[in-house]
């Protein structure tokens, strides 16, 4: 009588693999994340609110424009002129594929005017509703 011989093969779930993928995932994502803190100046006070709304997450189609509290206008962590501020908001209007979402960052110790004069000049560039931003606090009840 022949006699076969059976071996029990025990299965391995091979995890070297799937480790180098999510680690791949991860490095992928930390590298193609664009930071915008840059854009958002750590010595402006911003004006509260009880509510809030959400602004679309793309870099492309979105401008931030901080009136400091001196009155000074600061784009993309460089101080510049209003005429310079007007041609930064056409050029980017003009390169975005989608409508451009202007958002002024006032520091609330400076004077409304500042702000009005930030306003005017993105109105002037063609943008037709700039944003301003303001932080949100809970209120007590």
């Amino acid at each position: 009588m022949i006699r076969i011989e059976e071996r029990e093969e025990q299965l391995e779930l091979n995890m070297a693999p799937m480790i180098d993928m999510v680690f791949l995932l991860i490095i992928f994502f930390l590298t193609t994340t664009t930071f915008t803190d840059r854009e958002k100046e750590q010595d402006v006070l911003l004006p509260t609110t009880r509510g809030s709304g959400s602004l679309s997450r793309s870099p492309e189609n979105k401008l931030i424009i901080n009136v400091l509290q001196d009155g000074s206008l600061s784009v993309l962590g460089a101080t510049v002129a209003p005429e310079e501020l007007e041609r930064i908001v056409r050029d980017r209007r003009e390169r975005s594929r989608q409508t451009l979402k202007v958002m002024v960052r006032a520091d609330r110790r400076t004077p409304y005017g500042n702000v009005a004069k930030a306003l005017a000049t993105v109105e002037q560039a063609g943008v037709q509703r700039p944003y301003v931003m303001t932080r949100t606090v809970e209120m007590e009840p």
